[in-house]
Formats: structure tokens, sequence, C-alpha cells
């Protein structure tokens, strides 16, 4: 049995019909942003149950490619032939990708690469959100390290 265009989701030869990639899902520069997720495991740590704890890092890394199905592949296997990563009290174990974008603008100098669409504030709250140089972390030399 035959079916029309886009009848039930299906195209002109009755397979599933592709899905139209809205806008904000494309890409023209083959640039995407995602966040790699890893969590350092002890070697104490012999099981990990829902309610474990453990330290996590959100790493943002950039990667080309032609598409976001290719994008996805490559991010997870790049994480995954890194990972574990032992130390001598345990190791870093790549959990998984927490976001994945696409780049919009031409990698460059003042390039948009990330936003946060934080609806309306006040005047007051936008003055707190800015930070001073001083304030800003790149310029934090202490040696604090958590």
């Amino acid at each position: 049995m035959r079916f029309a265009a886009g009848y039930g989701g299906l195209d002109t030869c009755g397979m599933p019909a592709r899905k139209k990639i809205s806008g904000r899902n494309q890409n023209h520069t083959g640039w995407w942003i995602f966040c790699e997720v890893e969590q350092w495991v002890s070697n104490r740590q012999k099981v990990m149950l829902p309610g474990s704890k453990c330290l996590v890092w959100e790493n943002m890394r950039l990667i080309k490619a032609s598409s976001r199905e290719e994008a996805f592949l490559k991010a997870s296997r790049m994480c995954a032939a890194t990972h574990p990563s032992k130390t001598l009290k345990g190791e870093w174990r790549f959990a998984g990708i927490s976001m994945l974008l696409p780049v919009f603008e031409e990698i460059e100098d003042g390039a948009e690469i990330l936003w946060k669409d934080r609806g309306e504030m006040t005047v007051e709250k936008i003055q707190k959100l800015v930070k001073s140089k001083k304030e800003l972390p790149v310029f934090d030399d202490s040696e604090n390290e958590t």
C-alpha cells in the first residue's frame, strides 16, 4: 500500500518520513559545542548506586561535524576514548553528554557561541549579574583549589 507524502509520518514509499530539523538545531558553520560530564570515583567506592555522591566536572568542548548526529557520535567517541582516566586514589569516568548545540557564527574574535535567555529582570538584578574585572574568576590567582 502506498501513502501520500507526509501521511501518518510515512513518505511516498511507505517508509518513515524524515522529520524537518528545526532552525535552532541546524548548523551552517560545522562547529558544535558540547558538555562532557565526567565523574571522579574513589578506589574505595566499590559500587556506584543512584544515591552515591561523586565529584563532577562539566567540560565544554568544540567539535567540527557536518550534522547533529555526527557531532553526537564524534563527541561521545572522543570522550569515551579518554576515559577512564586513572589517578592514584581513583579515576575520572565519562558519564555522558549534557548539552549539544550548534555554533551559529564562524569561530573568530567576538563570535557568539553560547547564550542564556534570562527573561525579564530588574535593573538591580542585572547589576548583580554583571561582574567587575576583579570579580571575574579568570583574574583570581589565589591557590585555593577544591
